[in-house]
């Protein structure tokens, strides 16, 4: 299995999930978010094979609907001289993120935290607890009933921590064909350093690991605080997460409704 092509495309069924719109060019999926103010957090080209990816034509997809994008692609000896060509043209490059992949079980769970798969009722309990998404004026809403639809998807399971009945953290446990992600860990600030993280992301394996999944993977920033949790609970780092972008005049970009 190519972890970084799995990974790729359990993301873009996540974004499809969502309700977000995804296609295959040469080379890489394309995924764009419905937000009606969007920023380059929301459009990107996942690049799989650099070798057939072209550079020209993903430009121009995006270009044709004014919209700000990111090209994704990993650190790896395929992709250095597509990474180096990107360059050349004039894009630059974000702090980047690391594609972690869980492979041996390891950690140890706060009893005082309980951890549920919630429905529909209580997916606003869930969203107020996220801060995954940029809070671009105007998208609240929007953001909303796309977790609303995530959430009636049968590959999909919003995870909501509490502590004496008070909701202290949340994720999301993202399993299709055979491949599980992790993704949108939060905690409440001052339930901070009480393992409340480590605990949600352990449930989420746990719960992934009934399905004998190939794979499980999640991202996170570079050197941020996530990386430490993960680590100590089992994961290990894949490959860097490169993003590049020089579109940054379509940023909040009006789209048509």
């Amino acid at each position: 299995m190519d972890p970084w092509r799995a990974a790729t495309d359990n993301w873009s069924e996540l974004c499809v999930a969502m309700g977000c719109t995804a296609m295959r060019t040469s080379g890489a999926i394309l995924q764009t978010y419905p937000i009606e103010r969007s920023g380059t957090f929301y459009n990107s080209a996942l690049v799989q094979n650099p070798q057939s990816f072209v550079l020209d034509d993903v430009e121009r997809l995006f270009d044709e609907r004014k919209l700000p994008f990111v090209i994704i692609l990993p650190q790896l000896n395929p992709y250095f001289e597509l990474a180096r060509s990107l360059e050349d043209r004039g894009y630059s490059h974000a702090p980047p993120w690391i594609l972690m992949i869980h492979n041996r079980p390891d950690g140890q769970s706060n009893p005082a935290v309980k951890v549920e798969q919630i429905d529909g009722s209580k997916v606003l309990d869930w969203f107020e607890l996220q801060d995954a998404f940029p809070q671009a004026a105007g998208t609240r809403q929007t953001r909303l009933e796309m977790v609303r639809r995530l959430s009636r998807d049968a590959s999909a399971q919003l995870l909501l921590a509490t502590i004496e009945d008070r909701f202290v953290g949340a994720g999301l446990l993202f399993v299709k064909n055979q491949v599980a992600s992790v993704h949108m860990i939060a905690t409440l600030a001052e339930y901070r350093l009480r393992h409340v993280a480590t605990t949600v992301t352990l449930e989420a394996i746990h719960r992934a690991r009934k399905n004998q999944p190939n794979l499980v993977w999640l991202r996170t920033r570079k050197g941020g605080a996530g990386q430490k949790v993960y680590i100590r609970i089992g994961f290990e780092a894949f490959s860097e997460i490169l993003s590049y972008t020089k579109t940054p005049r379509f940023e909040d970009t009006n789209l048509p409704k």
